[in-house]
């Protein structure tokens, strides 16, 4: 081919520009590893936080905002978060698996009666349990002499409904409480009992189908509801690494606090809610966050008062039996 022809041009053109690009190409694609490397190098590495609630509810929000919005990330965490009933927990966090867990009134029982566990954060002092029965049942004395739906014995769920009920008039001879653990709602729909304590998320879509509220506990008590449970070994032993995740619930309640609109969106991706939904739930708790991490004085003695009672304690419980706030004592220095 000869080169002075228009084809024989273009074909050493090209030729020419394809050595020439090479070695740039080849820098280019060294610099560009080059800035990965280095960005991949400054990227903290997440380290995995195991956190376990009882069940999906709105009192556990705080862990769902910190999670779903990256707070936990922003602390340097890839948290992960599993529902176990108050045994499993218990077991895991003894052996060191789990690191927290949101259950603090069983928790509190728990270390009451000999566990090497504390409470290290409240997150609310107020609870979205409601009482809720079937159409028939109109009132708080037709509950006599029945079956209602609960959970394991000295969990919270009952310890709240037997208060309730108390308040309300009825002794505890006066009916008897079923172990359906968090099948409660599916057992009131389905007819196997006549009433249950429900959370708020349960309860909106119970009202749906008929149902109606008999008491709703956050109109009745203040008592410490969710929040961090923790080992003391790990208080012990973990206390700079899991220090964080405590700081990063503290900044999620603030939120929930502040900005509903937020708050709500991840309460209905985290709860399968509609927006409707989601804000009847965000109701129910906006009062009773706490923005300090620890319970109100109010709460505090009724938690005591009820785990005297429960526990058959000769006097109330002290503080540091239960609760372990130098993780929040450390935060405020900082």
């Amino acid at each position: 081919m000869r080169i002075n022809s228009p084809l024989g041009r273009l074909t050493m053109f090209s030729s020419l520009k394809l050595r020439l690009s090479l070695p740039v190409m080849a820098i280019a694609l060294s610099v560009f590893a080059s800035i990965n490397s280095t960005w991949a190098q400054q990227k903290p590495r997440l380290r995995p936080l195991h956190i376990a609630l009882p069940n999906k509810s709105v009192t556990m929000t705080s862990i769902y905002v910190a999670n779903q919005l990256g707070i936990f990330e922003s602390y340097g965490f890839d948290a992960r978060v599993l529902v176990l009933e108050p045994r499993a927990a218990f077991a895991a966090m003894l052996t060191g698996d789990l690191d927290f867990y949101s259950a603090i009134g069983s928790t509190a029982r728990a270390a009451l009666r000999g566990l090497p566990l504390r409470v290290a954060l409240v997150s609310l002092n107020r609870s979205d349990f409601m009482l809720v029965a079937a159409k028939e049942i109109t009132g708080i004395e037709q509950l006599k002499g029945k079956v209602l739906g609960g959970y394991t014995a000295q969990a919270t769920v009952n310890v709240i409904l037997m208060e309730l009920l108390r308040r309300k008039g009825l002794r505890p001879d006066e009916y008897k409480i079923a172990n359906v653990g968090t099948a409660r709602a599916a057992a009131l729909a389905g007819g196997s009992v006549p009433a249950a304590l429900v959370n708020s998320v349960e309860t909106v879509r119970l009202i749906k189908q008929g149902f109606h509220v008999l008491a709703r506990a956050a109109d009745e008590l203040e008592i410490p509801q969710s929040g961090l449970g923790i080992s003391v070994n790990s208080l012990q032993t973990k206390r700079d690494s899991l220090r964080p995740a405590v700081h990063a619930i503290l900044d999620a309640i603030r939120v929930i606090a502040s900005q509903k609109e937020k708050t709500v969106a991840v309460l209905a991706a985290q709860l399968d809610l509609t927006q409707e939904e989601a804000g009847y739930c965000y109701d129910v708790m906006k009062g009773g966050w706490a923005l300090d991490g620890k319970p109100t004085p109010a709460a505090m003695k009724l938690e005591f008062e009820l785990d005297q009672r429960d526990l058959g304690l000769k006097e109330p419980p002290k503080a540091e039996q239960i609760y372990d706030f130098s993780l929040l004592e450390k935060l405020g220095k900082r």
